[in-house]
């Protein structure tokens, strides 16, 4: 009789506990969910368009394609100046449209999604300074026609097979990912002659930016515990661990080469030598912390004016902070890994929409093509040149109205440690805890 009562009384104690977990979530999901509400009746102050429900708020509602842009568009001509938006249980945002109302969150100090905030951001920025100067471009044109070559080339075969329409997109990010790679890394991947699907860096890149959309789209995958646990969450961190190994290894091949071997010479395109090794800015990054160059020898190395072949062993400890700290391998690796991501997509965007607006007005397409034309008459090659680039008035100012009329970036997001004013006696809320709860989208 006692051994039967022992399994009973074990099984007793184990519905029990199960009892009290399921007893305990309800209790955290209700405190939780309380909190949020309250959140939400903090942002009362701004136009709240119509939710799917209480729960969902307007999770959902803007989908990432053309239906989606349109729906935003529909917003700012309802609501002009900014409105209340929430994602669900997670999060609560600010959405803002007018300049009046974006300008003074974007002059005060916050949290970005790209930047980080503060003092670090400060740090990093001086740290970082060099590898974007603007004249660093330059060294960059023969691998930017070449990518583009290689693009064209696919575009031809497709019309030769009697394709007569295609995405064109496709072919536009991965020649722009193509380009970053080779100036990040000096990495040639061949990604636009095979798509990039036997490339494991390659195929990782795209299947984060597909998991990323996935799951803003899919309620459950919100919480961090759900999703680390579920087959996308696996294949998230899967793909995170290819990017983040394929960086620091050559974060850490450069450092080394460079701490035994001293810099590399400036390579640089030259009509008797021709293409050589471009400076890239994983190469940037660590150069500008060699002891032995002063600011101007750094400037003239990376802009290809000279070479460095005289620096014997180097401490690549040169450009420090106050704390006499420069950047670690780590942080280097977080900001190539960084233009990787916000580079190559903005940038395949920012020329789509320039080649849909230049197929939308024939008359503005022709122009173009005229100026090129001309600059181009009488010589022997078809590349564009640096110095031609300020020749082409019509052609950048097209490319200068594309990006106005569509951004690459149809958003910037940023968390705000005190109350935010904005006109009409509007406030926005201080972010108690900045990795969650609300969030201040201009």
């Amino acid at each position: 009789m006692n051994a039967l009562l022992v399994p009973l009384v074990l099984g007793w104690s184990g519905l029990e506990v199960l009892g009290l977990t399921a007893v305990g979530l309800l209790l955290i999901l209700s405190v939780r969910l309380v909190h949020l509400l309250r959140k939400r009746t903090g942002l009362s102050c701004f136009a709240q368009p119509p939710m799917r429900n209480w729960l969902l708020g307007h999770m959902g509602m803007m989908r990432s394609d053309e239906d989606g842009l349109q729906a935003v568009d529909e917003l700012v001509r309802t609501y002009r100046h900014s409105c209340a938006w929430f994602l669900g249980p997670f999060y609560n945002m600010v959405r803002l449209f007018h300049p009046d109302y974006v300008k003074p969150l974007l002059l005060a100090p916050g949290q970005s999604l790209l930047l980080t905030n503060g003092t670090k951001w400060s740090r990093q920025r001086r740290l970082l300074t060099p590898a974007f100067h603007f004249d660093i471009l330059k060294n960059y044109i023969y691998i930017f026609n070449k990518s583009t070559n290689i693009m064209h080339e696919n575009w031809r075969r497709l019309l030769a097979e009697g394709k007569k329409d295609f995405n064109m997109f496709e072919y536009v990010s991965m020649m722009t990912l193509d380009s970053l790679l080779k100036c990040t890394f000096s990495y040639d991947s061949h990604c636009q002659e095979c798509s990039g699907k036997s490339d494991e860096y390659i195929s990782a890149i795209f299947e984060l930016s597909d998991l990323a959309v996935k799951r803003q789209r899919y309620l459950p995958h919100h919480w961090d515990w759900v999703y680390h646990r579920s087959a996308e969450g696996r294949r998230f961190r899967r793909a995170c661990e290819i990017v983040h190994s394929f960086t620091a290894a050559i974060v850490q091949d450069r450092r080394s080469k460079l701490d035994q071997q001293g810099p590399p010479e400036s390579f640089t395109q030259t009509a008797k030598r021709g293409y050589r090794k471009t400076v890239d800015f994983i190469d940037v990054l660590l150069l500008s912390r060699v002891p032995d160059l002063t600011s101007e020898t750094h400037s003239q190395f990376i802009h290809g004016q000279c070479e460095l072949k005289n620096v014997k062993r180097v401490t690549l400890m040169s450009v420090k902070d106050e704390n006499g700290e420069g950047l670690s391998n780590e942080e280097i690796k977080a900001q190539a890994d960084t233009f990787m991501f916000a580079g190559h997509d903005t940038t395949a965007s920012a020329i789509s929409w320039v080649l849909y607006n230049l197929a939308m007005h024939q008359e503005f397409q022709d122009r173009c093509r005229s100026e090129i034309n001309d600059l181009l008459s009488g010589r022997d090659s078809e590349e564009i040149t640096w110095d031609d680039l300020s020749s082409l008035t019509f052609t950048t100012m097209c490319i200068k109205e594309s990006l106005r009329l569509h951004s690459p970036i149809s958003a910037v997001t940023r968390y705000y440690s005190q109350d935010m004013s904005v006109p009409g006696e509007r406030i926005i809320p201080a972010v108690p805890d900045i990795r969650r709860d609300l969030e201040a989208s201009a």
